[in-house]
């Protein structure tokens, strides 16, 4: 094929449509990146460039000063130690709990299945912000005021049916006859979930570890209600610290908020593969 060949068919194949198409990408991207590399340039100002005129997006001089009075002034590593124990037994629970219940909604038929289903989707509707005050007179009567275990267990309750529903429909694409093939081979129910269905659900559960883990890093009402000492502080809660009564250093704040996304971001470059097979198998199997 000629050089010319090749060329008209490359913009052939270069519609319009992949034309609106990139473009829509990109105005995507930077709309939710801007903000990300404004309070990194935030974060690396002298005082004074703060609130100048003409508003600059890059810094004139850098300075590592906020970044200094984050890590040596304030509790931050210890927020972020909190906040990763918490995530992640907050993760396992959720797994340990919703893989069994969306297995069961699976593959059993019982009476008032759909109404149960339609009871947990409904539980999710409901927004944290309105069962706050319940939830604190609850955990203040289980002793579970100022503990991870209880802010632990409260995230668990509410992402159980998130997960529970994203759970069932990676377990509805898998062929029952798997589970048939597994029971006459001498498999119990538990070894049929374990052994035979889960090393198939592992994008799935990749997907739900994700979700779960960047919501228990960044929530913050429920852990303003239940954690009062500043030893047990999350990162959302430490970050929300940093504002004083009567001024603030916008740079400090700015620097903590992108130590505090480090973690995050490590955790997606790491577990990027598995995230983006799980959402495309789960839409390809949808």
């Amino acid at each position: 094929m000629s050089v010319q060949s090749k060329m008209g068919s490359y913009l052939d194949d270069f519609s319009g449509y992949t034309v609106a198409t990139y473009a829509t990408y990109l105005i995507a991207g930077a709309f939710f990146l801007f903000p990300v590399l404004w309070v990194l340039s935030m974060s690396l100002r002298q005082p004074g460039e703060v609130l100048s005129y003409p508003v600059q997006f890059l810094p004139q001089q850098l300075t590592f000063q906020p970044y200094e009075r984050v890590i040596n002034g304030s509790a931050m590593l210890t927020w972020i130690f909190n906040s990763l124990k918490i995530a992640v037994l907050e993760v396992v629970g959720i797994v340990f709990v919703t893989v069994p219940a969306a297995y069961a909604f699976s593959r059993f038929d019982f009476r008032g299945k759909k109404y149960v289903l339609f009871g947990v989707l409904l539980f999710q509707m409901i927004s944290p912000v309105v069962i706050v005050i319940p939830m604190y007179n609850m955990m203040a009567q289980l002793n579970l005021l100022d503990s991870h275990l209880g802010l632990i267990l409260l995230y668990i309750g509410l992402q159980v049916p998130f997960s529970i529903w994203l759970l069932k429909s990676y377990f509805d694409t898998i062929p029952k006859g798997l589970d048939e093939a597994a029971r006459v081979d001498g498999c119990t129910r538990l070894q049929t979930l374990i052994y035979v269905l889960l090393p198939s659900m592992a994008p799935g559960i990749a997907v739900v570890a994700i979700f779960n883990f960047v919501f228990a890093w960044a929530e913050f009402v429920m852990a303003f209600t239940i954690l009062g000492e500043s030893d047990l502080y999350t990162v959302s809660i430490g970050l929300f610290s940093f504002q004083g009564q009567y001024s603030t250093d916008w740079r400090v704040i700015a620097a903590a908020s992108v130590i505090a996304m480090l973690p995050l971001l490590i955790m997606f470059v790491g577990l990027q593969r598995y995230f983006i097979k799980g959402l495309v198998e789960g839409a390809v199997k949808g």
